[in-house]
């Protein structure tokens, strides 16, 4: 009875989900190829899957698995709070925060955020004559849910709420991701499809969503010590990217990762421009992640990225 209950509330927020998505001008798939709004949206959670390359549709477990596949999230045990935060470039900021709580029959909910900070921006008018500080910022909310379909298969959803500021001036829309997990042995395959929703709209202005789909496989040979991933996505309105990441762990407490980001479509020139790498320590009540990458081939700089997790209950 409470499995049918909980079956129940799932597809009833499922329906919720895709109705809010489906508010104003849904874009799946669009001619002008490479314009989207909203581009912090792919800026990726969580310092150990940074580290590894952002190959993570497979591996994602615990709290930060709202952001890369939500089904991730089922079976969890204990409740789970993410942290986040780097500097992107210049003065930008990225704050991450998520919250996972375990519920019946090994369905998890999820609740979580990304707050960009652009700082100020010195404004003019069109004679050139200064007119003060603008202020400029980004953020998404969302709720995500976990649930085990079989012991091996797992489904998840994320409704999200999508807002961009400068000055006076801002733009919003709703947007799902839906996502699935199959589990054997020592393997995993995960999908997510991520960004579906409405168009953000400035003033009259309107553009799509980095709406995108993903397919990612994971190996975790000689009991969890090795762990080799490999991500295909594709962006609906962008290039094809190919992520692989590489994580080793001693003891199951310390662990060393790389990843690259590979575009074919750039004849290998983004091989030297996307490697990462960085380093772990588990506990039994939190977790602790670096990434470094040097390079990054969306700022050109060299960025440091930190995550916490920390482990509520027993």
């Amino acid at each position: 009875m409470i499995k049918y209950s909980l079956a129940r509330l799932i597809l009833v927020w499922i329906a919720l989900i895709v109705f809010a998505a489906l508010l104003g001008d849904v874009a799946i798939a669009g001619s002008d190829v490479g314009r989207t709004s909203a581009d912090f949206l792919q800026i990726g959670q969580g310092a150990r899957a940074a580290g590894l390359g952002g190959a993570y549709t497979a591996v994602s477990e615990g709290a930060g698995a709202a952001y890369w596949n939500p089904a991730g999230l089922s079976g969890m045990e204990r409740s789970e709070v993410s942290l986040g935060h780097f500097a992107w470039f210049q003065d930008i900021t990225v704050e991450q925060a998520s919250l996972a709580v375990p519920l019946e029959m090994g369905a998890v909910v999820a609740a979580s955020v990304t707050y960009v900070n652009y700082g100020t921006i010195e404004g003019y008018d069109i004679s050139g004559a200064p007119t003060g500080d603008l202020t400029a910022y980004d953020w998404v909310g969302g709720i995500s849910v976990g649930y085990p379909v079989t012991e091996a298969l797992s489904i998840g959803l994320t409704g999200k709420f999508v807002n961009q500021r400068l000055d006076e001036y801002s733009a919003s829309t709703f947007a799902a991701d839906f996502a699935l997990k199959y589990r054997f042995s020592n393997f995993a395959i995960g999908g997510a499809v991520t960004n579906i929703g409405g168009k953000m709209k400035f003033d009259e202005e309107s553009e799509d969503l980095p709406s995108a789909a993903r397919v990612g496989v994971a190996a975790m040979p000689f009991g969890g010590a090795l762990l080799a991933s490999l991500d295909v996505e594709q962006r609906f309105q962008g290039d094809l990217m190919i992520r692989q990441g590489l994580e080793l762990g001693f003891d199951d407490r310390y662990f060393l990762r790389s990843g690259y980001d590979y575009l074919p479509g750039q004849d290998g020139k983004g091989l030297s421009t996307a490697i990462s790498f960085g380093g772990g320590l588990r506990l039994d009540f939190a977790e602790i992640d670096y990434a470094y990458t040097p390079n990054d081939k969306s700022t050109s700089e060299d960025l440091h990225r930190f995550s916490v997790v920390l482990k509520i209950g027993h």
